[in-house]
């Protein structure tokens, strides 16, 4: 009983642990370092030894000795709550950039497991000696916790390997050999339960399997009817076009025919008016003719009628 309330309490301490991109505690820190090295790397607003060390650079500042150092999560939090404020004063257009010098320098400091930190600050000590489970000797360098909490801890909680088949237990990585040795009948157990829950329901699929299957021919089918629809609707649709298409070429040729009408009236009036002319010319001729011949008729009438009339003269006179 004592030792699952042990783990029970390691669980709650491991999940205290702070998030991975805030700021480094310094108790933490402290474990392997002293004060005065990290005095020029305390976050501002958390207090905290700065992660992703920001340094902020307004020049309403530039008189202050101190080092004006938040991190950078730190800053995002307070700029999503205030924008543009500063946390140093209060004024607008905060100015900031990083710092890549003091995070190289915060990345080389010693530290150890923050898990087993974390553990320890939870259970404490009796007599000297602690009442953890399981501890963690890692002692490395900062930029090598994400590492080691990602790979190596072995105070990393994680989930029982038959969690598909329903086993919710959760333990540290270093025992999790362990639980699965002593709980293998449970296991067997929840493998054989899942199985036989399986083959209930595979008739059940098998059923959603043929009325799924009986749904594609019907989608199909109606997939099938939808492009003969789409093929009729096209064919109206070029049938429509077309038929404008006659309609214009026949509006078009009755135009031509009803202009070639009135071009064919038009000729047979110039050659009516060309015969009237004619014939009117003819007659005219006619008349002239006539008149000619009159004249010259006339006029020699004249000319003869004087010539007998000389003969008469002189036969008259040569009576005497």
């Amino acid at each position: 009983m004592e030792e699952e309330k042990s783990k029970c309490s390691m669980k709650m301490a491991l999940k205290s642990i702070p998030q991975q991109h805030s700021c480094f505690e310094k108790k933490w820190i402290l474990q392997l370092n002293q004060q005065e090295d990290i005095n020029d790397f305390i976050c501002l607003i958390c207090k905290q030894v700065a992660n992703s060390p920001m340094e902020i650079d307004c020049p309403q500042h530039k008189d202050m000795d101190e080092s004006l150092i938040v991190g950078e999560n730190c800053l995002k939090q307070f700029l999503s709550q205030k924008p543009n404020s500063c946390p140093v004063k209060h004024h607008d257009n905060c100015l900031y950039s990083q710092n890549w010098l003091m995070k190289r320098y915060i990345n080389e400091l010693d530290a150890i497991c923050p898990r087993q930190f974390e553990q320890e600050q939870q259970q404490g000590y009796e007599e000297g000696k602690t009442t953890r489970f399981v501890s963690c000797n890692f002692k490395g360098k900062v930029k090598h916790i994400d590492y080691h909490l990602e790979n190596s801890c072995c105070l990393q909680m994680v989930k029982c390997w038959f969690e598909p088949f329903g086993c919710n237990h959760l333990c540290l990585k270093s025992t999790i050999h362990d639980h699965l040795t002593s709980n293998m009948k449970l296991h067997f157990d929840l493998v054989i339960k899942s199985f036989d829950t399986l083959q209930q329901t595979i008739p059940q699929y098998q059923k959603l399997n043929l009325e799924n299957e009986k749904l594609k021919m019907e989608l199909q089918l109606k997939g099938k009817k939808d492009e003969e629809i789409a093929d009729l609707k096209q064919q109206l649709e070029q049938y429509q076009k077309n038929n404008l298409q006659l309609n214009f070429a026949h509006k078009t040729t009755l135009a031509e025919m009803e202009k070639l009408k009135k071009d064919n009236e038009i000729q047979k009036i110039k050659q009516k008016m060309q015969v009237n002319l004619n014939s009117s010319m003819n007659s005219k001729e006619e008349e002239i003719q006539i008149i000619i011949h009159h004249w010259i008729r006339t006029f020699n009438i004249k000319l003869g009628w004087i010539k007998d009339f000389d003969k008469i003269v002189v036969n008259y006179v040569s009576l005497f």
